[in-house]
């Protein structure tokens, strides 16, 4: 019985499985042969506009709509009375979505682009190519047939007396009006769709241009004259009082800009910066000097607070005040600002011993030049420089010239010895030049001078100088200690010296003897008629100077280690003597 029911299970399976198999086969060849019939053509239900593509080659495909293409651009377009010539428009198709779309769907593996097949046979694929179309000129004239601007808002504030006898019945509100115009990429897509699908809308697409200034804003101004015209606001600092009233509020309107401002930021700035004029103070770096005996610092000009008024936060409290607020007196926000240096806290700054000195002498200057001299020195004397900082000369002078105090006297400028404003000033940078230097401190610019001058080397070598030209040629250095140094710079005599003060780190400096090599011979002098000079007068406007190349070393040490190990080179041009010899 058991064998019997055994044959039969046997006999059901080996009939059931042939159909099977039967069934994969024909499934597998019948997708090779789909496979095959497909290589090269788009599959179902692909769509380039309102072209078929399916079943054909990417070179059919792109016939195909190359035609529907041409023969729609021959067809003009009609929006309201108003015509599109795309004939003239240099109107191209990129068919480079239909390649791109026919090697993706050919991506992936077996199994992704057997899904992607699946697909196409139940789901419309749409390949939307880009055309490229020139339409600006015929835009351009629809455009101008079309187009309406917008028309602002207005208030208008008329102070003629009226009946009604209140102030404000004189302002009047002229409602803003919508403008339009045409919607040029909207147009430019539906001569893009028609291209590709024969059909578009005939309705000429218009948008609203709604006017910078809108009625609401104006309302909202209208509305704080009337509230200034019965209370103006007021804003004090101190004893000062400023009040806005409604004939101040309509320059301050942003009834322009249409930012929904009520007022116009820039303007109020301006209004404010008037009050800011008569608040704002700078702050004063205090001045000191140092006393060796005492070993204390002084103040000889106290540091003293700045003020100044905060324009963000009075901006704010005014465009409160009034749209609508409550609040009419505004006490002006002001920041105090502090001196870096505080008078009290300047013994604390760790400023003990002299740190180092610079020397120079400046005998047979003239009197303007010992003026310009003496006017540098006391503009840097009493300097903190703090820990880290970089001091620059120029910053600390500023501007040289007439209007900042300074004379006339020599000064190298374009290749040439010239009066100009000035003329001295260098003496003060080759000095505390010299002083940064003994002090073994970091220089971080130096400029040597263009030749030799005598000023530098009475009593020194040459090298030991530095130029400065506002603002382009600086004298920097730079305060590596661990405390404040201060530059005390005075006069005895015909001699300036440069003191740096601080507090000492146990660095030791070792300069060598400078080396002056190359030597040059000045040029003959030159002698130049000036007419403007009697005749046989001969005066003297350039002297002749060796030319020259100095080196001298600078090794800075300390415990044993070395920070600074440099070398200083200047070269000097050989510089000739001129005279003016009159001919008047």
């Amino acid at each position: 019985m058991a064998k019997k029911k055994k044959k039969s299970r046997l006999k059901f399976f080996k009939k059931s499985l042939l159909p099977i198999i039967l069934s994969a086969v024909l499934l597998i060849l019948t997708t090779i042969t789909y496979q095959l019939i497909m290589a090269d053509k788009f599959y179902p239900l692909t769509f380039t506009g309102n072209a078929n593509i399916s079943f054909l080659t990417e070179g059919q495909a792109i016939r195909k709509v190359q035609a529907n293409f041409e023969q729609r651009l021959q067809q003009k377009l009609e929006f309201n009375g108003l015509t599109i010539d795309p004939a003239t428009a240099s109107a191209a198709l990129d068919y480079s979505s239909l390649i791109s779309s026919f090697d993706d769907s050919r991506r992936g593996t077996p199994w992704e682009r057997a899904g992607k097949q699946l697909q196409t046979l139940f789901v419309p694929h749409k390949i939307q190519p880009k055309i490229y179309l020139s339409l600006d000129k015929q835009l351009d004239n629809i455009a101008a047939q079309i187009d309406q601007p917008p028309q602002n808002a207005q208030l208008i504030f008329d102070e003629t007396p009226t009946p009604q006898g209140s102030p404000s019945a004189n302002i009047q509100i002229k409602e803003g009006v919508n403008g339009r115009a045409l919607d040029r990429n909207t147009v430019l897509r539906t001569v893009s769709d028609f291209l590709l699908t024969g059909e578009y809308n005939s309705e000429l697409p218009v948008k609203t241009v709604p006017p910078t200034v809108t009625t609401n804003q104006v309302i909202r101004a209208k509305e704080a004259l009337e509230t200034l015209i019965q209370e103006p606001v007021k804003l004090t600092y101190g004893d000062k009082t400023w009040v806005l009233d409604a004939k101040q509020l309509l320059t301050l309107l942003g009834l322009t800009k249409g930012d929904n401002l009520l007022l116009d930021k820039d303007q109020a700035y301006i209004y404010l910066k008037t009050m800011a004029a008569e608040i704002d103070q700078n702050v004063q770096e205090g001045l000191f000097e140092f006393n060796p005996e005492t070993k204390r610092v002084t103040a000889f000009k106290p540091s003293q607070e700045g003020r100044r008024l905060n324009l963000n936060q009075a901006y704010e409290l005014l465009t409160e005040a009034i749209s609508g607020g409550t609040v009419k007196n505004i006490p002006l926000p002001v920041d105090i600002v502090k001196p870096k240096i505080a008078t009290s806290d300047v013994n604390s700054l760790g400023i003990k011993e002299l740190l180092g000195r610079g020397i120079s002498n400046f005998a047979g200057s003239i009197p303007n030049r010992i003026y310009n001299v003496g006017l540098t020195a006391g503009k840097i004397t009493g300097t903190l420089v703090p820990p880290g900082e970089v001091f620059s000369f120029n910053r600390t002078i500023g501007d040289i010239s007439a209007a900042t105090g300074f004379k006339q006297a020599y000064v190298i400028k374009g290749g040439r010895t010239v009066l100009d404003d000035g003329g001295g000033v260098c003496q003060d940078s080759t000095t505390l030049f010299r002083a940064v230097l003994n002090a073994g401190l970091p220089i971080v610019k130096r400029t040597a001078h263009a030749y030799r001058v005598s000023y530098y080397e009475q009593g020194f070598p040459p090298g030991l100088d530095a130029t400065v030209f506002y603002p382009s040629v600086d004298f920097q250095f730079k305060n590596d200690t661990p405390a404040h140094i201060l530059i005390q710079a005075y006069t005895s005599g015909t001699t300036l010296y440069f003191d740096l003060y601080g507090t000492p780190d146990g660095r030791v400096v070792s300069l060598t003897k400078p080396i002056v090599s190359n030597q040059t011979p000045p040029p003959p002098e030159l002698r130049q008629d000036d007419p403007t000079l009697p005749k046989g007068t001969v005066k003297q406007v350039d002297w002749s100077a060796w030319g020259a190349t100095v080196i001298f070393k600078r090794t800075v040490t300390r415990n044993g280690e070395t920070l600074l190990n440099e070398v200083w080179k200047s070269n000097y041009k050989p510089w000739q003597a001129v005279y003016l010899v009159g001919t008047q």
